[in-house]
């Protein structure tokens, strides 16, 4: 064993003491790390040294890497820990200091990634930065930008300034005093630009890598439902089948990968996160409400048992990851050479490598990505093979393969519960059960809520992360409003009144805390989140929805169950700073313009005369597309102030703002009118 191995073994810096198990990963690098706060700030001003931001996630592959080389070389880990204040970040639990930091590099470089590798003052105004840089190369930067800083501080001082007043300008709204019209004339030009990036004969957008974006596909499922798009439905159609076949979905015990690194969705990178699994749940549940396509729900009930087997812990909540490295190297615990299927499956291997595509060659480092290559009619056709045989033989298969894997060395889970993405996997369950009428998904979905509840409150505070039994960091807006979602959507499917008062509680919160009043939009980070040298707003949506758009949308629907204008006009200004931002901007602005159609069609009030009323809107919900159905009871218990006017003998009070139609008895007559309603206002537009 050399000295450099004697020391490694032997070192632990400042991270040891914290419980992300990304800062955990770095606890024995020699570098002289911190986490984000005062002490490191302290430490820069004090010594008048600059700081170096590293950011990063667990499941992150190019982060191992530059943990393995630059991080663990004796070298340069002195150079940076006596030149440098050093800060680790865990990206997933200080996603405010990610935005900020990343819009930096992305000034800088046009791009952006993981690791982020960010330089700045020592009060935080970032000077220069990058993503992965091999050993020598970090180290000429190191070397580089420390002797500027003794030598010309002055310029990188001006670097800096420059460089902060690109970030704060980058996500500049102002507020539009223009009262908009949100006609037909801008959603037809939204989705007109939005279709000639749509990859006809792949899915999704043109080009690779291929995210699936599911927030973007929901919108489109709910738009070509209502508008009638056959178009639109071919094309998405021809998505979720291509990703439900494709390597990107793991076909041995459920979920899906983080994306495609290549357009045919065969290659994933194969890391596994909460927020991707819990909004597919909700994409092939809609998906399945709109085709009825066995396989869709044949994949929300698999992804639903990937979640509840390997990321959802003893007290209900759900861990954030699995990493996509195992071994050192990536995908190796989901990949398979030839010779092993052979060797587990024996005479099965024909059937098994022809439905799944395994050659000798393979399709990844001479390993074979699994991927749905034919169907089982197709397999059975070439195998000469009773089908009723070839399936129950291919579903052995797979339960010997299931064995042989869990024998393998497995990817290291992240054990934080993040408030955000517990409450996106309430939502999904939600959504599962409103599309299959299967009580185990909403039983699931009060327990995370209930988990949520238990331990992610602080003295009555929100907070973001619980791990290892430990609660921390005030929340963020995403926390609240996909909180607030959740709530929304477990009112609706129940009608417990307690879920939307706790939703009202929260919004009460929100804009105390994150509204800005000069724009009429919210931050993404309260006066609680420290250090920060601009304080941004999430405007755009990436794989997980904008906050600010989920915000936006909980506040119209509280404001119509709570009777509360300011609510509402909020909501509307926030889309109407948005709206310019349409054009051109596709999918990054789906979850706005998911709004928009709720704006465009109006809410329908469904008032029910009945407590017991819950099956009468979860049919509601499951057979209609209209974009904003706001059902509760009218009963003389409820407290709501949208209950006010009882509903008599029994019957079903519907309503389109302000425009109440005869009450009705059935929840097909609903149906009927919410159909009749659409085309109407539709045929108004054209």
């Amino acid at each position: 064993m050399n000295n450099k191995t004697n020391l490694l073994l032997h070192f632990m810096n400042r991270l040891a003491t914290q419980t992300s198990p990304y800062l955990l990963q770095h606890a024995s690098n020699p570098v002289d790390w911190f986490p984000w706060g005062s002490e490191a700030f302290a430490k820069a001003k004090a010594e008048d040294k600059m700081l170096l931001i590293s950011v990063g996630y667990s499941s992150c592959h190019w982060c191992h890497v530059m943990e393995r080389e630059a991080f663990s070389d004796l070298e340069v880990a002195q150079y940076m820990s006596e030149n440098f204040v050093c800060i680790k970040v865990d990206r997933e639990e200080r996603p405010d200091v990610d935005q900020v930091y990343m819009n930096a590099i992305q000034i800088i470089t046009r791009s952006g990634g993981w690791p982020l590798n960010c330089f700045a003052l020592p009060d935080g105004r970032p000077v220069f930065g990058g993503t992965y840089f091999t050993c020598d190369s970090w180290l000429d930067v190191l070397i580089s930008l420390n002797s500027t800083w003794k030598n010309e501080p002055q310029r990188v001082i001006e670097v800096a300034e420059e460089l902060t007043q690109g970030i704060r300008q980058s996500e500049l709204i102002a507020k539009k005093n223009v009262d908009t019209t949100f006609s037909r004339d801008i959603l037809d030009e939204y989705i007109l630009k939005w279709k000639k990036y749509f990859d006809e004969k792949y899915g999704s957008t043109k080009g690779a890598p291929k995210f699936p974006m599911p927030s973007s596909l929901n919108f489109l499922l709910t738009y070509a439902s209502n508008f009638n798009d056959e178009h639109t439905k071919t094309f998405l159609k021809n998505t979720f089948d291509r990703m439900l076949n494709g390597g990107i979905y793991d076909h041995i015990a459920g979920g899906f990968f983080r994306y495609s690194v290549d357009e045919r969705w065969e290659i994933p990178h194969f890391e596994k996160m909460l927020y991707d699994n819990a909004q597919l749940i909700s994409l092939y549940s809609n998906a399945y409400k709109s085709f009825g396509n066995e396989d869709y729900r044949k994949v929300v009930f698999e992804t639903f048992e990937f979640l509840q087997n390997e990321l959802q812990s003893s007290n209900g909540g759900f861990y954030s990851a699995i990493d996509a490295d195992s071994e050192g190297e990536e995908g190796l615990f989901y990949t398979w050479s030839d010779s092993e299927i052979g060797d587990i499956l024996e005479e099965d291997k024909n059937l098994f490598s022809i439905v799944y595509g395994v050659s000798a060659a393979g399709n990844l480092k001479g390993r074979s990505v699994l991927r749905k290559c034919a169907n089982i009619r197709e397999a059975s056709c070439v195998l000469t093979l009773d089908v009723e045989v070839a399936k129950s033989r291919l579903e052995i298969a797979k339960a010997k393969l299931t064995k042989a894997r869990s024998k393998r060395v497995r990817p290291i889970t992240d054990d934080k519960h993040i408030t955000a993405w517990n409450a996106l996997a309430v939502s999904a369950l939600v959504d599962a059960y409103v599309a299959f009428s299967d009580e185990k998904f909403l039983h699931e979905a009060k327990r995370t809520i209930q988990f949520i509840e238990e331990n992610l409150f602080l003295n009555g505070q929100l907070h973001r992360i619980m791990c290892k039994g430990k609660v921390s960091i005030p929340a963020f807006l995403d926390d609240y409003a996909f909180l607030m979602e959740a709530y929304i959507g477990l009112y609706k499917v129940t009608l417990n009144e307690t879920y939307l008062n706790k939703a009202n509680k929260l919004a009460l919160v929100v804009l105390e805390s994150f509204f800005n009043s000069e724009t009429g939009m919210f931050f993404f980070s309260s006066s609680d989140h420290s250090y920060l040298v601009v304080r941004k707003m999430e405007l755009t949506d990436g794989v997980i929805p904008s906050s600010s758009a989920v915000m936006a949308d909980n506040m119209r629907t509280l404001g119509h169950y709570f009777r509360n204008e300011e609510y509402i006009e909020i909501s509307k200004q926030m889309l109407r700073n948005v709206i310019a931002q349409f054009n051109g901007s596709g999918p990054y602005v789906s979850r706005w313009a998911q709004l928009f159609l709720k704006e465009f069609f109006g809410p329908a009030e469904v008032g029910f005369p009945f407590e017991s009323s819950a099956g009468e809107s979860l049919s509601i919900l499951q057979k209609s597309w209209f974009p904003n159905i706001i059902p509760y009871n009218s009963s003389e218990n409820s407290q709501l102030p949208i209950a006010t006017h009882l509903v008599e003998n029994n019957e079903i009070k519907i309503c389109f703002g302000k425009e109440c139609r005869r009450p009705v008895n059935t929840v097909t007559e609903v149906i009927d009118i919410l159909q009749n309603y659409t085309s109407e206002l539709i045929k108004r537009a054209d």
